[in-house]
């Protein structure tokens, strides 16, 4: 059973998404504040935290630095804040959903299933090029042989890239693929996410078409 951490402070819409959850068949455990949240996540193992950004003590942006200095585990934002700068500078602190209030809780849950589902895929697929391998059903990257940290976002855009091997996606067409349902993101993220895979995985192999968007060729 998936183990799922809610960290929100106000009490009722922590008690709904820890209801639906638990109704979709979700362990839960909750915090209402960011020192309680740091403080859970340390003490257990979690497959998926739903992170506000307004909270009291620590908030969300210092929580989710605090989570992503000890793991991966995937991170949905919960905020009432739908400003560009706000969502950029989650993406940047390697959140990989973001979520705006007012919200469905049933739509939520879904959200929470298709990244659990993403995260823990059953196919295996291991690519390798220059000198980096990917295995993406354990969402797991290599250089040289040492681990790569990469977000579940970041995978899931360099599989695109891969999967369309020579041609030019839009940042619009990378937006669909991989935020399917985040229709209201500024395709700015993906030039954020693009330039975090170039820094971490130091390769040629995906490239800028300007004023078009991005492709995948292995360099020579």
């Amino acid at each position: 059973m998936y183990r799922i951490l809610v960290v929100e402070d106000d009490r009722n819409t922590r008690q709904v998404i820890c209801e639906f959850l638990k109704e979709a068949g979700y362990a839960v455990a909750d915090a209402c504040d960011g020192e309680e949240a740091i403080a859970l996540f340390y003490e257990g193992r979690f497959d998926l935290v739903v992170l506000d950004i307004m909270l009291p003590k620590k908030n969300g942006m210092e929580v989710l630095r605090e989570i992503r200095s000890l793991s991966n585990t995937p991170v949905i934002m919960l905020t009432a804040l739908a400003d560009e700068y706000t969502q950029i500078k989650s993406f940047d602190l390697q959140a990989d959903e973001y979520v705006t209030k007012p919200f469905s809780p049933i739509v939520l849950v879904k959200r929470v299933s298709a990244l659990l589902r993403r995260s823990h895929p059953i196919n295996k697929t291991t690519v390798s090029f220059e000198d980096i391998s990917v295995d993406f059903s354990a969402y797991s990257v290599t250089k040289k042989g040492a681990p790569v940290s990469l977000t579940t976002k970041e995978i899931e855009i360099l599989k695109v890239l891969i999967e369309n091997q020579g041609n030019v996606l839009s940042r619009l067409q990378i937006l669909d693929a991989v935020w399917s349902l985040d229709s209201d993101i500024s395709d700015r993220i993906v030039d954020t996410h693009i330039k975090n895979l170039r820094k971490k995985l130091d390769c040629h192999s995906i490239r800028t078409v300007k004023g078009v968007g991005y492709k995948f060729e292995v360099a020579e």
